[in-house]
């Protein structure tokens, strides 16, 4: 039997829709107008009491903000009505650092231990021992767990299974902060001077020497190194030759916080205030005053400021105002 012949013409498959192409000009527009809302000081403020004791550690995103505190808890806060979604509660001391991925929350804590949590089911995985006092600062990343402490180290993990893989030493006091960035350390301390560690040898690669006082804070994106100091002011290194660049003056007590991108430092301080600067002229562009006691970390991205603070509130700096933000972050 012979099979039915089909001599219709075959249809060719629908054609696959382009993408829509971006509208740059648009684009650019937004981009304008949330530069001028920064430049010019256009912000909403919103805050809330996030614990019953002080806060002091942050991160947030789009949808949330974890923050820890000396009620030795971590609290997830839905970031659009403030509401308490999630509590991790294991440490035995104040919640002194932490940072969060997609899957992954690791904390360190006064009680020396460092503990790493599942974000996304809020069970406890493991605590890493070793630091033998407060856990002041940590940085992860799915390899590697750099902390820091007021025993004067730093402390290298696996992120995998919590096994410790290096200690530096080198500092004479307390390392208050730590950075890694480009197979480099970075690390501040009490002793009043930042140091650049190779991070595969553990070798001392520099010394930063020019704070009067200890350094509470430092970040390094790669090339620059920013400090603050217990002397007041904020200073922006070549992390690459620890040239000193430039001198930030007009905090009027410790710089505690800061975070810095191509355009602008923004710092915070036992002083009670917020501060936004210049990062190439060093210009005091904006100062931010909501906190009623010491501020202790803050957070920004292209469209707010999150900061907390000794007075157990987390503000909220939301410079979006009249701007469409659906192509920043």
């Amino acid at each position: 039997m012979s099979l039915p012949f089909d001599d219709s013409i075959p249809q060719s498959p629908p054609p696959i829709p382009s993408p829509p192409s971006l509208n740059w000009k648009y684009i650019y527009k937004q981009r304008y107008l949330l530069h001028q809302n920064w430049i010019q000081g256009r912000y909403t403020v919103r805050d809330f009491a996030g614990h019953e004791e002080a806060i002091y550690c942050l991160q947030f995103d789009e949808d949330k903000i974890v923050s820890g505190s000396r009620d030795h808890t971590i609290r997830v806060f839905d970031m659009k009505t403030q509401q308490l979604k999630q509590t991790f509660n294991r440490h035995k001391g104040s919640v002194l650092c932490l940072q969060y991925t997609n899957t992954l929350l690791v904390s360190g804590s006064s009680d020396s231990t460092i503990i790493q949590w599942s974000l996304t089911t809020g069970k406890y995985i493991r605590a890493l021992h070793g630091h033998r006092e407060s856990v002041l600062n940590l940085k992860f990343d799915d390899s590697l767990i750099v902390s820091c402490s007021k025993d004067k180290t730093i402390r290298i993990w696996r992120t995998e299974d919590g096994a410790l893989v290096r200690i530096l030493k080198g500092h004479r006091a307390a390392v208050n902060a730590i950075q890694f960035k480009c197979g480099m350390i970075v690390s501040a301390s009490g002793d009043r001077t930042v140091k650049v560690w190779d991070m595969a040898t553990g070798e001392l690669l520099r010394t930063l020497v020019g704070h009067g006082r200890g350094i509470a804070c430092v970040q390094f994106d790669g090339e620059l190194i920013v400090s603050g100091s217990s002397d007041r002011t904020i200073k922006i290194w070549n992390g690459r030759t620890g040239e000193l660049l430039n001198t930030l003056v007009g905090h009027t007590e410790l710089v505690r916080t800061l975070q810095f991108d191509d355009v602008k430092v923004v710092s915070a301080s036992y002083d009670k205030s917020v501060k936004v600067w210049d990062i190439k002229t060093g210009a005091l562009l904006l100062n931010l005053e909501s906190h009623t006691h010491r501020v202790f970390k803050l957070q920004f991205n292209d469209c707010r400021i999150v900061s907390c603070s000794q007075d157990q509130r987390i503000v909220v700096w939301d410079f979006s105002h009249g701007v469409d933000t659906s192509f920043f972050s």
